[in-house]
């Protein structure tokens, strides 16, 4: 989403925004907006000082300490489901990759963070990253996280065919088809979000009033010759197809999922007469659970941002020059909070659903610390005998 109101922004400068000097531009193109366009009368439900403290918060002390836990948890994650002791091959697979895509996000978010943390000690450099980062890493930051939106909906369909069709599902559902569905689905992304590499770019100039290199954030001459077209393909056309579109069959996926679970639970329990199944049921069932946990927590997280970005475009008054701006600022901060929770969470729900993650990482740690004191070990061992030697 963070993207989007970046391209939402962006749109209002035309083309003079190529005339601008950097030193009138701030650390952000929405502050950047906000400053230069905002009216002191009006803005939405909340003030503007009220929506610039607001993202201050969440940009600058929110969003770097649950990325840096989320993208620790994510590699942690990535380590033990691509190792061979885990058992659900083809959902490993999956949740591998959905793990790598995360981590790959919460390293751009991280990133894109850096200048509110630098901006302290050397604001000019803090403003240098930050146009930097609306480059390039925003349409990374843009394909990692609808890559990731449509994994979720890759695990539900998945999990579909293992609740509706139990009998199928390894027929149906096999290493090489997995794989083949999470290289389309980036294939898919890349290949919708690319253009959008053409949208700006960053010059240095040396400032003889600074005395320093700073940059300045400029259009591409063919966003310039197509504003039009980028408007309406990323402000309408990814939102519907990359965002909403998925979020809606996720939930209605997920509905289905969770009262099929259900029947089958009641339905077993009035055949066996008893509360205890199968093993291999209850390996379905703990999958199950954990899955559309993940599953349910990307809706929860991701459904502000989903409601926000629709309101955007079907109400004009939401969007950066309209009459509720302020109030379009301080929800997007906080979908983009949201959203870092999102990709963050998994890492815990692994620990508290999936007793075998936890005993592999309990194992990793342990391992650790063990080779740690086994060197130590060895070290004063070496020591002791260094010293019994210069002594006889």
């Amino acid at each position: 989403m963070a993207f989007n109101t970046t391209l939402n922004t962006l749109e209002t400068f035309g083309s003079s925004f190529n005339t601008m000097n950097a030193s009138q531009m701030n650390s952000t193109i929405d502050d950047q907006y906000s400053n230069n366009n905002n009216t002191t009368g009006s803005g939405g439900f909340i003030t503007k000082v009220t929506a610039d403290t607001i993202r201050s918060v969440i940009n600058c002390y929110l969003i770097p300490p649950v990325a840096l836990f989320g993208l620790i948890g994510n590699i942690l994650s990535l380590i033990i489901l691509g190792g061979k002791k885990m058992r659900q091959f083809t959902t490993n697979i999956l949740l591998a990759y959905l793990a790598f895509i995360d981590t790959l996000l919460l390293l751009i978010v991280f990133m894109r963070k850096v200048p509110c943390l630098v901006a302290k000690a050397d604001p000019i450099t803090a403003q240098n990253i930050d146009y930097v980062m609306l480059t390039a890493p925003a349409i990374l930051e843009l394909i990692t996280s609808r890559t990731s939106n449509l994994l979720s909906l890759v695990i539900c369909c998945e999990r579909c065919i293992a609740v509706f069709k139990p009998l199928k599902v390894k027929l149906w559902v096999t290493p090489k088809r997995m794989i083949f569905s999470v290289v389309a689905v980036t294939v898919i992304v890349i290949g919708l979000a690319a253009v959008d590499f053409n949208y700006s770019t960053v010059i240095f100039y040396y400032d003889n009033t600074k005395n320093r290199t700073v940059a300045q954030l400029m259009y591409q001459p063919f966003f310039l010759e197509n504003q039009q077209f980028f408007n309406i393909y990323n402000n309408v056309f990814l939102t519907l197809v990359l965002r909403i579109f998925p979020m809606i069959l996720i939930t209605i996926l997920t509905v289905a999922i969770i009262t099929q679970v259900r029947r089958r639970m009641e339905w077993l329990k009035d055949i066996t007469h008893a509360t205890q199944n199968t093993s291999a049921e209850n390996d379905i069932q703990a999958v199950t659970k954990m899955l559309m946990t993940i599953v349910l927590i990307y809706i929860i997280c991701l459904v502000p941002g989903s409601i926000s970005l629709f309101i955007s475009l079907v109400d004009s008054r939401f969007t950066g020059r309209g009459e509720f701006r302020n109030t379009q600022r301080a929800v997007s901060s906080m979908a983009s909070f949201l959203s870092v929770v999102n990709s963050s969470a998994n890492f815990v729900v692994y620990i508290a659903m999936n007793q075998k993650f936890s005993d592999i990482l309990v194992q990793m740690l342990c391992c650790f610390r063990k080779k740690h004191r086994r060197s130590d070990h060895g070290k004063v061992e070496s020591i002791g005998t260094i010293s019994s030697t210069l002594r006889s």
